[in-house]
């Protein structure tokens, strides 16, 4: 008689041995990027809500730390973590342009000049 094979469980695909490298640098390019960012601007001491916005690049980046299932996945996962990290950086900069311009709108059209 023939015996019947022993039951091999299918083959688990397994991400790459590596793949939480990338978004970890992209969370720690995040943080720093955030904080120069946010230290460089004359914002500075502005209140707690202008910190609010930097929860955008945050889930970025956190979207980035999704184990990639196929190899677009990877793909995308490095865009967001790239995304997020450039956010954060320039977020600050662009929030003093934006309340600069909106004062600087606001004077000339309240007639200060």
């Amino acid at each position: 008689m023939n015996a019947t094979p022993p039951l091999v469980p299918p083959a688990v695909r397994r991400p790459a041995p590596q793949w939480w490298l990338a978004p970890a640098l992209f969370t720690v390019a995040a943080v720093l990027g955030g904080v120069w960012g946010y230290r460089s601007s004359p914002i500075l001491h502005g209140t707690p809500w202008l910190a609010l916005p930097y929860a955008v690049p945050l889930a970025l980046v956190a979207a980035s730390w999704r184990p990639p299932s196929r190899p677009g996945a990877r793909t995308r996962g490095m865009v967001l973590g790239g995304a997020g990290a450039f956010a954060a950086l320039l977020y600050a900069h662009l929030a003093t342009f934006v309340l600069y311009t909106t004062a600087l709108l606001s004077w000339a059209f309240q007639g200060g000049g």
